[in-house]
């Protein structure tokens, strides 16, 4: 888990023309959803909303020559409470961010990140999680102005029909 700081200066050019849209899930068009479905499948999609849905979730939608290229799920914390229950009250997470496969290698994920940073949806910081194992998202982050804070471990038991997430701060011992 990283957090990113409010209003990060130093600005990030991705290597082609994005437009970006950030919109609340009651302005997002039957098109636009059409393409999310597309980009991210329906399950993921339909989980998502069902699970996050909310008057002040937002979702970045970034398009490269009327294409859709990136988006990214900015969740308000009381969404996230109950199953992390460390984030702070009035802070917004960065969620189930994705980049079209033909657009990825081109800084547009952490140019885009940037974007909801500096946008007025909060004045405090944003939380963001990514797979320890995925190291372009982990680098894209960095690249945002993201300071890791902590980690997540998955614990499974009975071949993985009980399991519990527990959450490690930064510089503690990861059991």
């Amino acid at each position: 888990m990283f957090v990113l700081p409010a209003n990060y200066t130093q600005e990030i050019h991705p290597e082609v023309q994005v437009e970006t849209k950030l919109l609340r899930l009651d302005e997002v068009r039957a098109e636009q959803w059409r393409q999310l479905v597309q980009l991210q499948g329906r399950f993921v999609v339909s989980y998502l909303r069902f699970r996050y849905g909310a008057a002040d979730t937002r979702l970045l939608l970034a398009f490269v020559g009327g294409k859709f290229a990136h988006v990214q799920w900015i969740v308000p914390a009381y969404k996230l409470k109950s199953r992390y229950y460390f984030i702070p009250d009035d802070s917004y997470s960065i969620i189930s961010c994705m980049t079209a496969e033909t657009f990825r290698g081109l800084s547009i994920c952490p140019s885009q990140i940037q974007k909801v940073t500096t946008s007025e949806i909060s004045t405090e910081s944003f939380l963001i999680w990514a797979e320890s194992t995925n190291v372009p998202s982990l680098r894209g982050i960095r690249k945002a102005g993201g300071i890791k804070v902590g980690e997540f471990i998955k614990k499974k038991w009975l071949w993985g029909c009980i399991c519990c997430i527990e959450y490690f701060s930064e510089g503690s011992d990861l059991q």
